[in-house]
């Protein structure tokens, strides 16, 4: 609005009275819009961080189902969160659903580079591509988590894993003695390195690895099987032995070698 012909007295009294309450109206109109907008906000804000934490006790309590839907519910009321995504990816992947495991883990990568949510979407995904068979894709995202974490024994086991399915037996070999450098108690990593230095020819060293890890952990039953594998192939008598052991627990396999190979 335009005054004309105003006097200065007239200018005054319309700052004073009219123009000044205007604005203190207006004041009051912003503040209470802007206090209206926060409320929401921390509502909204709150829900989801309810949904979220409901879905971690899910998942925590093996409810994966469950634990997905409150995750769909909490992305649907907030903005995308890398940290969601990967929760419901970890969901997703135990419930076998790879292909979703892989789209919500690449859309943890989008948001996220360089961090520990990354790092986790990489070896989520390196889970998934895995259990779908696409093991060249399993071994660029365990490298991938790797760039992030070079400590990380599980990608590195995974991807010694992948390797093995490739007839990389060398780079298996490889990947699960970096991994036993940082988990040396680990009885699984001893075993599937002697499964790739048994491969590779490596009948010594393969029976060194089986051995340790019976010493891990004696009630693993595959270990006795694939060390008399070796053995018999090195026609060492001591393989009888360890296929009766295996026996005796009821392993059909090792019944059936014990027949064919010992007397």
């Amino acid at each position: 609005m335009v005054f004309k012909n105003t006097k200065n007295s007239d200018i005054t009294t319309y700052r004073k009275n009219g123009r000044g309450q205007t604005w203190l109206v207006f004041l009051v109109f912003l503040f209470a819009t802007a206090t209206a907008i926060a409320q929401t906000a921390t509502s909204t804000i709150t829900q989801t961080e309810q949904y979220i934490q409901s879905g971690l006790a899910k998942t925590d309590n093996g409810d994966f189902f469950g634990a997905v839907r409150d995750f769909d519910a909490a992305l649907k009321r907030s903005l995308a969160s890398a940290q969601v995504y990967r929760y419901r990816g970890y969901a997703k992947l135990q419930m076998r659903d790879y292909a979703g495991t892989v789209q919500d883990c690449s859309e943890v990568l989008r948001f996220s580079v360089n961090d520990s949510n990354a790092a986790l979407a990489y070896l989520y995904r390196a889970y998934a591509k895995f259990s779908l068979k696409q093991y060249e894709g399993a071994t660029h995202d365990c490298t991938s988590a790797l760039q992030l974490d070079p400590q990380d024994d599980e990608a590195l086991s995974l991807r010694g894993m992948a390797k093995l399915q490739l007839n990389d037996y060398e780079g298996a070999k490889n990947d699960y003695s970096e991994a036993l450098r940082v988990s040396r108690a680990n009885a699984m990593y001893f075993f599937m390195r002697g499964q790739a230095r048994a491969q590779m020819g490596d009948l010594v060293g393969a029976i060194v690895d089986f051995t340790m890890t019976l010493q891990l952990e004696p009630k693993a039953i595959q270990a006795l099987i694939h060390r008399a594998r070796v053995k018999i192939a090195l026609q060492d008598p001591g393989a009888c032995q360890d296929l009766r052991t295996a026996a005796d627990t009821g392993a059909l396999e090792a019944l059936s070698m014990l027949a064919s190979f010992c007397k």
